[in-house]
């Protein structure tokens, strides 16, 4: 019986678009069967070859961690936090996944569960990165109540709050002055977005801990928005709440054995130069 991956790819990126039918045949000449949408069986396959930027990996990242689907990116944006390969290193990188001469490295998730106001369904999503509260197009500020396992633990007060995985910690929350975290450290950062004091600064806390967001009664406009990986975003009222904690799921990435963490910083960040 044949091997089989799957393969999805960013159709607003030309190279991909182009790629495709060539990456088909490379892989039927080795025997490999290729599935590129979510019908049944992708659960049998071994990893998902993924060709895109970093907002493509997390798409892919939030339907397929839940069926233990290895991902292997290929960057084609700017970054490339997420990718395992450039374009140009594409056949070497999946030969060696095809070889199993990649380690599977298993990055934490967040579960997002909205308690809406009565009358409307609960509501529960899956984000790598990130999700953060703010106040979109306004520039009103915002009071957000956040509790630790239901223990008060502050009012966060400014432009919103940004919530995000160890994977995160390079995205929205650097921008935000947040910590860079290693992905293997099991903890949920807190970064404030424009604080209006000089006490609130960014927060580490267990992976095991579950926070609560609420908007404090009053709050100008009576609404927020919820960001879930920069993908979508939800409206929030007030009398809602956001419950965050770790998700059951990890997504797994598909890495060389010899990859640093560190060494991709240096790379797409410059990190450590003078």
């Amino acid at each position: 019986m044949n091997r089989k991956i799957g393969l999805f790819f960013n159709r607003d990126k030309e190279p991909a678009r182009k790629a495709f039918p060539e990456i088909l045949r490379w892989l039927k000449k080795r025997g490999v069967d290729v599935m590129s949408n979510f019908e049944k069986g992708l659960n049998q396959t071994e990893f998902a070859l993924v060709l895109g930027g970093d907002g493509t990996i997390l798409r892919l990242a939030r339907s397929l961690a839940p069926f233990g689907i290895p991902i292997l990116g290929v960057n084609l944006g700017r970054l490339g936090f997420l990718a395992e390969t450039d374009f140009s290193d594409l056949y070497r990188t999946l030969e060696k996944a095809l070889q199993y001469k990649l380690k599977i490295e298993e990055r934490l998730m967040l579960e997002i569960t909205l308690e809406l106001k009565k009358g409307k369904k609960s509501k529960k999503s899956l984000v790598l990165n990130d999700c953060y509260l703010h106040t979109g197009p306004s520039t009103r500020i915002l009071e957000i109540e956040t509790f630790l396992n239901g223990e008060f633990l502050a009012t966060y007060t400014g432009d919103g709050l940004i919530v995000s995985t160890p994977t995160g910690s390079t995205a929205y929350s650097l921008a935000a002055s947040g910590p860079i975290v290693s992905p293997h450290l099991p903890v949920l950062i807190l970064t404030p977005i424009c604080p209006h004091t000089l006490a609130q600064r960014p927060l580490l806390v267990s992976e095991s801990d579950r926070l609560q967001l609420t908007l404090k009664d009053g709050n100008s406009g009576g609404y927020a928005f919820l960001s879930l990986d920069g993908q979508e975003s939800i409206r929030i009222d007030e009398k809602s709440s956001i419950f965050i904690e770790s998700a059951p799921q990890k997504l797994k990435l598909l890495v060389h054995p010899q990859r640093s963490y560190y060494d991709i910083l240096r790379k797409k960040l410059r990190w450590g130069e003078r």
